[in-house]
């Protein structure tokens, strides 16, 4: 009996063992398989049943009613006037509804579920749902979407300020500032004067987008703790403006440029002339007549020779040299004579 009671008691253990793993295993593999109720929409964008490329860049937008659930742009990662990978989903509560696809204000002619459909095109409730749906999906434009034209803001009148400026405990601004300027976030919205204590500018945005914006001022790089609301057509005339306490930038020493050098030209050097000697002629002496004589007492024998540069009877064209001969010739005439004379 204790045996039966124990086998019972081992086989009712063991069912209950397996029933409780049986039911943990399949809560694991519930858990294991989450669900993704998600639309991959892809397909081609046509004006008038035509590709345009002038649609590439748009932006194609999914809507179910005013909200926005997918957006894409038009070219982006494929071929010209086509659209790929624009996910739609999760959104639980508007599982059913239909998708409408715009590109600016217009309309495709097409809309879609959100969620599985069937054979008919219809949503299919209850369908199962675990894994994002591909969808293949055309969708045609009857005209090009028209740009949406921005508002242009409307015009503000300036305001006009003028007061005293306090740098720290002195009432006046240093005498070597004279410039004051008014600022809106980083934007310049107006320039005026400083005088010693007093300022005046015109603050003028432009818009009325700027109205009741805040606005700082600035002299020499230093902004006021004091700001100013932005008014349009304001006029206030006692308007106090506090700066810290002024200090003067310390002055660069500027650089005295070093002068060059100055190249001294040198002069054209002009060759002095080297005087060429001049040519002297000398003249030829006349010649003198040589007179020949046989005595000292008596003077009738005379023999005269006379050289002529005429050429004459004696000449033989040689000048002296040729008188010289003659000379020569008549000696022995002349010493022959003398030994008559002495015999």
């Amino acid at each position: 009996m204790k045996k039966t009671f124990r086998s019972l008691i081992l086989i009712l253990s063991l069912f209950f063992i397996s029933l409780v793993s049986t039911n943990y295993t399949a809560d694991i593999e519930a858990q294991d398989i989450p669900e993704l109720h998600m639309l991959i929409v892809q397909g081609d964008i046509l004006i008038s049943g035509s590709p345009n490329s002038e649609t590439d860049g748009l932006v194609l937008n999914a809507k179910i009613g005013n909200i926005i659930v997918g957006s894409v742009a038009i070219s982006d990662q494929t071929t010209t006037s086509r659209y790929v990978s624009l996910e739609i989903g999760p959104y639980e509560s508007l599982e059913g509804q239909m998708i409408d696809f715009y590109i600016g204000n217009q309309t495709a002619a097409e809309s879609i579920p959100f969620g599985p459909t069937t054979p008919s095109g219809t949503y299919c409730k209850g369908c199962s749902w675990v894994l994002p749906l591909s969808v293949k999906l055309d969708l045609n434009f009857s005209t090009l979407p028209q740009a949406t034209p921005t508002p242009v803001p409307a015009s503000a009148s300036p305001a006009f300020l003028t007061g005293n400026v306090i740098f720290g405990s002195v009432l006046s601004a240093p005498p070597e500032l004279s410039v004051i300027e008014a600022y809106i976030g980083d934007e310049l919205v107006g320039t005026g004067t400083v005088n010693g204590p007093d300022f005046s500018i015109t603050i003028d945005p432009g818009t009325v987008e700027y109205v009741g914006k805040e606005v700082t001022f600035k002299i020499a790089d230093v902004f006021s703790k004091s700001t100013y609301t932005f008014l349009e057509d304001d006029f206030n005339t006692d308007f106090k403006l506090f700066f810290p306490d002024y200090v003067a930038p310390t002055p660069t020493p500027t650089a005295l440029p070093v002068p060059l050098p100055t190249s001294t030209p040198e002069p054209t050097r002009t060759p002095t002339p080297v005087p060429q000697p001049t040519a002297t002629y000398t003249a030829t002496p006349t010649p003198t007549p040589i007179v020949l004589t046989t005595s000292s007492d008596n003077s009738d024998s005379q023999i005269i020779l006379e050289d002529s540069d005429t050429g004459g009877c004696n000449s033989r064209g040689g000048g002296a040299a040729s008188l010289s001969l003659i000379v020569l010739s008549a000696a022995p005439l002349y010493l022959l004579n003398r030994r008559r004379r002495k015999s």
